[in-house]
């Protein structure tokens, strides 16, 4: 089984099943929570059962169609080994500010603010959100998120200067990680907003290996005129990673999964990136990414890798052409079309597969 996190002492159960698992979580100290949805969150002591140990229990009891399982906690795509943004002299040139009234969603960490509560120079007039939203990074632990959100957020608007980004900063300072009940909640504030291209730069694996039930389920509210870009997650696999491989069916929103190619090295697909001919739609530069980083309270710039960035640097070329007047659904059918190419190998052999390359604005 793959690895996985999740929140101890958590379960999330579907409200219809509630009344069968109710009293057996009773005796072991849960008790019902907040509800999202169609889903129930229950909270127990956490001396009680392992949560593994306890679906199993479950799920012996009432069969496994139950539909009860952890509260997944998925991670934001960086390397598996640990490699973090370095320091680049590499200056981007200033953006225009937007002129489109287009405003796309990214869910992510949030925006770092520098001492002055401004966002770095970079995205400043290019990114919308509340307090709730900030990216409040501790100087003695400072790893927590890396500025993901803002860097994110910086490739995003490198492809597109004429839209905005209303930032949805969901990362749990306990855990490090993305809770799914959140990213739920995030998805419902965008598709309210009327959000029609959304970026989901994280991902992980489940305990069922199946979706994430609250992600799963807000996903399905968005209409189908609705574009979502995931990562395709870094662990160089062919293993299929939440929310990426989610499949919404014809009548959902567009759900475009994104693995990263080192466009240094004969545009091959880096090694960290997840694969699959089967649920990755597109590749797209991932390695050396240059975006905005604030580091010890001063804005920089910094090379990044990871599948994170190849997905901001389809979003962002979704809302380019969005900025132009297509809708998302137009415009994500314009940029997948692309004649470019990057050859994938899987256990079926070589695949030629499409390849977005990043235009940007200059350097200086």
């Amino acid at each position: 089984m793959a690895d996985y996190q999740y929140r101890s002492g958590e379960l999330l159960v579907h409200v219809d099943d509630c009344g069968l698992v109710q009293p057996e979580l009773s005796g072991h100290g849960y008790l019902a929570a907040d509800r999202h949805g169609s889903v129930r969150r229950f909270v127990g002591a956490p001396t009680g059962p392992a949560v593994p140990d306890l679906l199993a229990q479950l799920r012996r009891r009432h069969g496994t169609a139950l539909r009860v399982g952890p509260h997944h906690v998925l991670g934001c795509d960086r390397i598996p080994w640990g490699l973090r943004p370095t320091q680049t002299d590499v200056v981007l040139a200033e953006l225009s500010l937007p002129v489109s009234g287009i405003e796309i969603g990214v869910i992510d960490t949030g925006i770092v603010l520098l001492p002055d509560r401004y966002p770095h120079p970079y995205i400043a007039g290019h990114v919308v959100c509340e307090p709730e939203d900030i990216d409040q990074v501790d100087p003695e632990h400072p790893q927590v998120s890396d500025g993901h959100g803002t860097f994110v957020t910086g490739v995003v608007v490198r492809e597109a200067p004429d839209i905005k980004v209303r930032m949805k900063g969901v990362i749990d300072r306990g855990s490090d990680g993305i809770e799914d009940l959140a990213v739920a909640r995030a998805i419902d504030d965008l598709r309210e907003r009327g959000i029609e291209l959304i970026n989901l730069s994280f991902s992980g694996s489940t305990w069922e290996d199946a979706p994430p039930p609250a992600i799963e389920q807000a996903l399905r509210r968005l209409d189908g005129n609705v574009v979502v870009v995931a990562a395709a997650g870094n662990r160089g696999l062919p293993q299929q990673v939440y929310p990426a491989a989610i499949d919404l069916g014809a009548e959902g929103a567009r759900m475009i999964a994104v693995g990263a190619v080192d466009s240094r090295a004969e545009r091959r697909v880096a090694g960290f990136s997840n694969f699959g001919n089967d649920w990755v739609d597109v590749y797209a530069p991932g390695v050396a990414v240059v975006g905005p980083r604030v580091e010890n309270g001063m804005p920089g710039f910094a090379e990044w890798s990871g599948t994170s960035f190849a997905a901001a640097t389809v979003t962002g070329r979704i809302a380019a052409r969005m900025a132009a007047g297509s809708t998302a659904i137009e415009a994500a059918n314009e940029v997948l079309a692309t004649p470019d190419k990057v050859t994938v190998w899987d256990v079926n052999g070589p695949e030629d597969m499409p390849y977005v390359a990043a235009t940007g604005a200059p350097t200086r």
